[in-house]
């Protein structure tokens, strides 16, 4: 008996890409940016087993937890240098803090506006490491923080909207701290109508990326075997423009601080 044996060559071309942010169809918070093409995006309709992976992407790790006209404004009432009793309206910065970096930033608001620093500033923040909560001193009896205030920084540090006073000295947070809002990110795409699934939903993510610098770094993040995710939406379609988001690991979109963000695609397919 004769067997014969058939060897079936297939093409299998590769559409490689770089999607950055930073040009003009790009949100204003950096989250969110379209890529145009002039020459259009074509999957041939004989198309099989299309597939996207993400190789590589680069996130600056600038994601603020202060955000400017959200959090970003304390009222403090204390003694001046004259020793003067008033309030202060203690306006930080966006931009991403540590409880250190929040208190010296605090510290410098109030000693420009000439409150009491000698012997002590009028607040201090320090952490109870056993509880991963905030807590505040009032350093003279007629201190007062008012965390009732709509663009106070209470979630941040834990705190309920209340006043903090006298005869209370030390005021712990009633909840923990909320510093490390972005755990890490997930970048979204239309070029899949599914992608990776997240629990029990899909929202078109095609790459998970941990953050693994310190704050002000940026992020290249690089996995050894990305997963190559359905794309066989694309068969026979013709795409002009493309989306890109960048969110949390809650699906919420984030802030890049005027950072760019990027990512490199694979898209593979057999004919």
């Amino acid at each position: 008996m004769i067997i014969k044996i058939y060897y079936i060559l297939l093409k299998m071309p590769e559409i490689n890409m770089i999607a950055s942010s930073g040009g003009s169809t790009t949100s204003t918070d950096g989250s969110v940016f379209y890529v145009d093409f002039d020459d259009s995006l074509k999957i041939p309709s004989t198309a099989r087993n299309v597939t996207l992976s993400a190789d590589n992407a680069t996130i600056w790790w600038t994601i603020p937890n202060i955000i400017t006209g959200s959090n970003d404004r304390m009222y403090v009432t204390g003694p001046d240098t004259l020793g003067v009793v008033q309030t202060f309206l203690v306006q930080i910065q966006q931009g991403l803090y540590d409880l250190a970096g929040l208190e010296s930033a605090i510290h410098r608001s109030l000693e420009n506006q000439n409150a009491k620093i000698d012997p002590e500033p009028l607040i201090s923040l320090s952490p109870d490491e056993a509880t991963q909560r905030v807590e505040i001193r009032l350093n003279y009896s007629t201190v007062v923080v008012d965390f009732t205030q709509i663009q106070a920084p209470r979630i941040i540090l834990g705190f309920e909207p209340i006043l903090l006073s006298y005869p209370t000295i030390r005021h712990i947070a009633a909840n923990n701290a909320a510093f490390n809002q972005v755990s890490y990110f997930l970048i979204h795409s239309d070029l899949v109508s599914q992608g990776i699934r997240f629990n029990n939903s899909y929202t078109q993510t095609i790459m998970q990326v941990p953050i693994t610098v310190s704050p002000g770094s940026q992020i290249v993040s690089t996995p050894y075997n990305p997963p190559r995710i359905d794309a066989s939406n694309l068969i026979g379609a013709t795409r002009n423009r493309v989306k890109f988001w960048l969110t949390d690991q809650a699906g919420r979109q984030v802030n890049t601080n005027g950072e760019l963000w990027s990512v490199r695609l694979v898209i593979r397919y057999e004919e």
